[in-house]
């Protein structure tokens, strides 16, 4: 997957979030697409074609903001930037504050895609997705490419030093709260919700980033407890985005993906390599002995003597054995190719597994 594709994807999730904005915008200013919550609202008596520009969204002196940081962007060979725009609320007029991150899709660097969020309302948390992960790097594709491949359940975010927890609607959702239980006063600790065998790895790969100094990215794959006792399996992603002047973390943000259905697959593959290694070995060592003890005795009996219908049925049974034997081994060696190719899935899936 290339990289404009991946942020394609991203934005789709920002089209269908209540909380994320998108737009992307041509290098004259113009709009190209958008949500429903950017830019006027077309009138009957709009014409269908007519075009939105920048000032159409944002306040016209945000322009020489935007334009700035893009090109300041370009000239370092950044693959996207983050500024801070006023929108415009249609029909009324008010201007919000909002926060942007800017992806160039296009070679020339003047197209751009934004993803961004308003940030004078009080909210949960407040992500950079910028600053929480990079599209260009190795990290950030994996991040990205996870977040299209699985369901985003949400964000959260770690205050170390007030022990305090914050967590988005989508994550506080899916833990089973309610709506008035989110809005509350007492805040909402997703921790408590890791199921208690996967908890002192969780806290041991944290351990891990800390003392790298957030150089070794954490990441984890945990089951989570929701309210109603139903247990799902989670990718968790975080970062360390801001640090104490003795180096200790201070705050943390991260998101979480269900990957449930991704692990169903995984254990099935475990059962069924465990179903056909048990099969090669009974087929090999019980079932082929048999076999051989059956021909052992048709030998005896072959030189023996005996009538000629007597010879022709022992003959009749050998054959049949010796075609029953061939077909053992047969299956014997599909098994083992199956069982060879399963556990080369396996070992793929345990070499990308933080595990």
């Amino acid at each position: 997957m290339n990289d404009y594709d991946a942020i394609q994807g991203f934005s789709q999730l920002a089209v269908l979030s209540e909380y994320f904005l998108q737009v992307t915008l041509e290098k004259t200013g113009r709009v190209i697409t958008s949500d429903s919550s950017i830019g006027p609202v077309p009138t009957f008596f709009d014409n269908k074609e007519k075009p939105i520009f920048f000032s159409d969204c944002f306040a016209a002196s945000n322009w020489g903001k935007y334009e700035s940081q893009r090109i300041k962007a370009w000239k370092n060979s950044h693959q996207s930037f983050t500024v801070d725009l006023q929108k415009i609320e249609h029909p009324e007029g008010d201007l919000v504050d909002t926060k942007w991150e800017f992806f160039f899709i296009t070679e020339d660097y003047g197209t751009c895609l934004g993803i961004g969020h308003p940030v004078s309302q009080p909210m949960p948390y407040n992500l950079g997705l910028g600053d929480f992960f990079d599209s260009a790097t190795s990290e950030g594709k994996e991040i990205i490419d996870s977040i299209l491949e699985d369901k985003l359940l949400g964000f959260w975010e770690f205050d170390v030093s007030k022990k305090g927890d914050k967590i988005s609607k989508g994550l506080g959702q899916m833990l089973g709260y309610t709506q008035d239980e989110l809005s509350g006063s007492t805040p909402i600790s997703w921790q408590k919700h890791i199921h208690p065998e996967d908890f002192p790895n969780l806290l041991n790969d944290l351990s891990i980033h800390f003392k790298t100094a957030g150089n070794l990215p954490f990441k984890k794959e945990f089951r989570i407890n929701q309210k109603s006792n139903q247990t799902i399996w989670a990718l968790g992603f975080g970062k360390t985005i801001e640090w104490s002047n003795t180096g200790h973390p201070t705050k943390i943000l991260g998101c979480i993906l269900d990957i449930s259905d991704r692990k169903k697959q995984e254990i099935w593959l475990k059962e069924h390599h465990y179903f056909l290694k048990e099969l090669a070995f009974e087929q090999s060592h019980t079932l082929r002995a048999r076999v051989a003890n059956i021909l052992g005795i048709l030998e005896i009996l072959d030189s023996e003597p005996q009538n000629n219908e007597s010879k022709r049925l022992v003959q009749l049974i050998k054959k049949e054995t010796k075609l029953l034997d061939q077909s053992l081994k047969k299956s014997i060696k599909e098994s083992v190719q199956k069982n060879k190719s399963i556990e080369n899935d396996l070992s793929n899936e345990s070499n990308s597994s933080p595990f």
